[in-house]
C-alpha cells in the first residue's frame, strides 16, 4: 500500500506537468507512506488511448533491466493511474527490492525514549548494523545484535528533530542498506521537509571531469561539517576507477561485483591500509550521486569519518550516460 501511495504521488506530479521526483524526494514520499525499503525505481508512461501489450512488454523489460539485486522474487511494486483534463492517461510503477522487513516502530517519540529496531532478513546476511542520523552532527552506529535471521538494536534519540534510521546488512556482495525509516522526536511529522541539496552540490560543474566534480563536492561537504578535506591519492583513484568500471559493465551497484571487496582490491593493488571504507552510487548526474550519499546515514558516516586521511574517486559512465561512482577512503598507507 505504501508503494501504491507513492505511485499515486508520482502520477499527481506528472498530471501537473512536473517531472518525476528525484530519488531522495521519492524516498521521502515513501517514508511518509510507511514504506521502509531503499532505492525506489520509477517507470512512467502516458497515452491518449488504452495501453496495449507493447506497453507492458516495455514494463517487463524495464523491470528486468533495473533490478538492484539478483533476488527478483523479492521485488514489490506499487501501481497507480490518473487521467489529465485533456484525456491523457498516466501510468506509474514504483518498484523496490525487499531484502528485509521492518517490525512496526513508533515514528513520533520523545527525546530519550527507548526504541527497538527489528529487521528480519529475507536474503542471506553475515551480520549488520543500525545507523542513526540526527538533525546535526555525524551519523552514529548503535549496538546491534544478529541471530542469523533478525537484526535487532535499541537506541534513544538524544535531541529533538527529524532522525533517519538505516539498517545496513552485510550481504555476499558487501554491505547494503536494506531498511530506512524516519523518526520524529518532539516534532510533528507534518513539519518534515524533503531532502534538499547536499553541501557542495553547487560545485558539480567541474572544469576537469566527473571525478574532479565529485572530489570537490565531497571536500565541501567535509568543510561544511567542520572537517579538513581528504588527500586525493592516485593509487586509490585507480582502484576506485576499476571498480566503477566493473559496476558499469555489470549494471549492478555493489561493493563486490566479482572483483573482491574494498580490502581485497586494495591488497591486490599492493596497498595495506590500517583502515578503509567505500561508498558506491549510481545516478544520472554526479550532483545527484553526491546528494544520495549525503542523505544516506551510512554513506554520510563514511564521508565524515575522522579516521580516514586519503581518498580515491572513480566515476564511469555507461552506455546510457548513467554515472557509476566510487569513493574509496583509507588511512595508514605509505605516501
Amino acid at each position: 500500500m505504501g508503494l501504491r501511495d507513492t505511485a499515486r504521488a508520482v502520477v499527481a506530479e506528472r498530471l501537473q506537468g512536473l517531472p518525476v521526483p528525484e530519488p531522495e524526494t521519492l524516498s521521502f514520499v515513501q517514508r511518509a507512506a510507511g514504506e521502509p525499503h531503499p532505492w525506489p525505481r520509477v517507470w512512467i508512461v502516458t497515452a491518449r488511448a488504452a495501453f496495449d501489450q507493447g506497453t507492458f512488454r516495455k514494463l517487463d523489460a524495464w523491470l528486468a533491466s533495473t533490478s538492484m539485486t539478483e533476488f527478483v522474487p523479492l521485488r514489490r511494486c506499487g501501481v497507480a493511474t490518473g487521467v489529465s483534463s485533456n484525456g491523457t492517461t498516466v501510468l506509474a510503477v514504483v518498484a523496490i527490492d525487499a531484502l528485509a522487513d521492518l517490525a512496526p516502530i513508533p515514528t513520533r517519540v520523545r527525546t530519550g525514549q527507548w526504541l527497538t529496531v527489528e529487521a528480519t532478513m529475507r536474503v542471506p546476511a553475515r551480520d549488520g548494523r543500525v545507523v542513526i542520523m540526527g538533525p546535526s552532527g555525524a551519523p552514529r552506529s548503535v549496538p546491534t545484535w544478529f541471530d542469523g535471521t533478525t537484526l535487532r538494536a535499541r537506541f534513544a534519540p538524544d535531541s529533538p528533530g527529524e532522525h533517519s534510521l538505516q539498517v545496513v546488512a552485510n550481504l555476499p556482495d558487501g554491505p547494503r542498506p536494506v531498511i530506512e525509516a524516519t523518526i520524529f522526536v518532539d516534532l510533528d511529522p507534518s513539519a518534515a521537509t524533503p531532502p534538499h541539496d547536499a553541501p557542495g552540490e553547487g560545485l558539480s560543474e567541474s572544469p576537469k571531469d566527473d571525478c574532479d566534480s565529485l572530489g570537490r563536492m565531497l571536500a565541501a561537504a567535509r568543510i561544511f561539517s567542520g572537517l579538513e578535506p581528504l588527500v586525493r591519492d592516485p593509487r586509490l583513484d585507480a582502484v576506485a576507477s576499476a571498480h566503477a568500471a566493473q559496476m558499469a559493465r555489470a549494471h549492478r551497484l555493489a561493493h563486490d561485483v566479482g572483483d573482491g571487496d574494498p580490502l581485497d582490491r586494495l591488497h591486490n593493488a599492493g596497498l595495506d591500509p590500517r583502515d578503509a571504507g567505500e561508498n558506491v552510487a549510481q545516478a544520472s548526474t554526479i550532483a545527484l550521486a553526491h546528494r544520495a550519499q549525503w542523505w544516506s546515514p551510512s554513506h554520510r558516516a563514511n564521508m565524515l569519518r575522522g579516521a580516514q586521511s586519503r581518498l580515491g574517486i572513480g566515476v564511469v559512465r555507461d552506455e546510457r550516460g548513467q554515472a557509476w561512482a566510487v569513493e574509496l577512503f583509507a588511512s595508514g598507507i605509505s605516501p
